[in-house]
């Protein structure tokens, strides 16, 4: 009963799930909407610019037939590129429309295995599978609702205005502007159905599509594995983080000015460079081995080590690498300093070789708001 229930497809699809399907080529596209916009477009654009259209068109024919049998062949080519630049701009945008229907339908995606040949669906058992299938059914019951909805829609515009029709039944020579203007009120209803039943459709299949995409426990917690990652992996990515981050900093070891250390556990490389630095830079820092490793480095570059034990497990604990200290350790790293220099003038200019600041006790407290 447990094993049942967990394959129960209960939860939404999350972003990943539709995105990865996306990818596929698995849209579900409302086959109703850039019909439906399309044919609004054509009937309220065509029948509304009918006249100036109808009259350019008129009088394109008109000179055609007068020219017939006189006219060289030539001016055919004419006559048909002169009516073709007068329908194609209604044209053009019929299909930017019907276009623009259907990417907001399903959205814009370039799928290649779309394009690979399916065998599999020129198989007469495939395509009868489609017909008398359950999504079969539901698109023949839909082509009938729709067929009767906007039947009824047209049959109760005309029978609503069986009055009017009726009038200009009985005229000898209606006036075009009295037909146009009942068959563009007749169409316009009925293409307010068209764009109402499009709408409903394009719901219909997001949700359809969604209720496919759905979601199994395991599958949700396999999905979670996946975007977090395996445990041994990223152990093995933290693993390597750190020995980049430690190469870098015994990297920038020579750029050091001094390294305090507490004798048996810290390190810390310290850089100040009057008129350069606005503060004392923490180059590298270490504890133990790695402690050790700075230490040999630095004497190595002939870099001053002096010991400063709470100084250095300030550094330690409140500053990363590449950044200042704080205010509060400015007076112990200038005492660290002003060693660091009388030091370097004692080696130039010899004399009484100065003696190091005494290590400090206790620990010097900074403040959380201390920059």
């Amino acid at each position: 009963m447990a094993e049942e229930s967990a394959g129960e497809k209960t939860h939404a699809p999350t972003e990943r799930r539709l995105a990865q399907a996306a990818e596929r080529g698995d849209v579900r596209r409302s086959q109703d909407l850039p019909k439906a916009a399309a044919i609004a477009a054509f009937t309220l654009l065509g029948l509304g610019a009918a006249a100036g259209l109808g009259l350019r068109l008129l009088n394109l024919f008109a000179a055609a037939l007068a020219q017939a049998g006189t006219a060289p062949l030539a001016a055919a080519s004419g006559w048909a590129n002169a009516i073709f630049a007068t329908l194609f701009p209604l044209l053009a945008l019929l299909a930017a429309i019907a276009l623009a229907g259907s990417i907001v339908s399903g959205g814009w995606v370039f799928a290649l295995n779309l394009l690979l040949p399916d065998f599999s669906k020129l198989m007469p058992q495939s395509g009868l599978g489609q017909v008398f299938s359950g999504h079969g059914f539901s698109e023949h019951g839909k082509s009938i609702l729709k067929f009767l909805v906007i039947g009824g829609a047209g049959a109760a515009v005309i029978l609503l205005s069986r009055a009017q029709f009726a009038a200009l039944a009985m005229l000898p020579f209606p006036a075009p502007g009295a037909v146009l203007g009942m068959a563009l009120h007749t169409l316009t209803i009925i293409c307010i159905v068209l764009v109402v039943l499009a709408a409903a459709d394009f719901a219909l299949q997001i949700w359809l599509h969604r209720q496919k995409l759905r979601m199994s426990d395991a599958e949700i917690r396999e999905e979670m594995k996946d975007a977090a990652g395996n445990p041994h992996v990223r152990s093995r990515q933290r693993a390597l983080s750190r020995k980049l981050a430690r190469a870098r900093q015994m990297q920038r070891i020579p750029e050091a000015s001094v390294v305090v250390t507490n004798p048996t556990h810290y390190a810390c490389a310290i850089r100040y460079r009057r008129g350069g630095d606005r503060a004392p830079l923490l180059l590298a820092k270490g504890v133990g081995l790695l402690a050790e490793e700075i230490i040999t480095r630095a004497r190595a570059h002939g870099i001053p080590v002096v010991q400063s034990p709470p100084l250095t497990r300030a550094i330690y604990r409140h500053v990363e690498p590449d950044d200042h200290v704080p205010a509060a350790l400015y007076r112990a790293c200038a005492e660290v300093l002003a060693y660091v220099w009388r030091l370097q003038r004692w080696r130039a200019q010899g004399g009484a070789k100065p003696l190091p600041p005494k290590p400090q006790e206790g620990e010097i407290e900074i403040s959380r708001w201390t920059g």
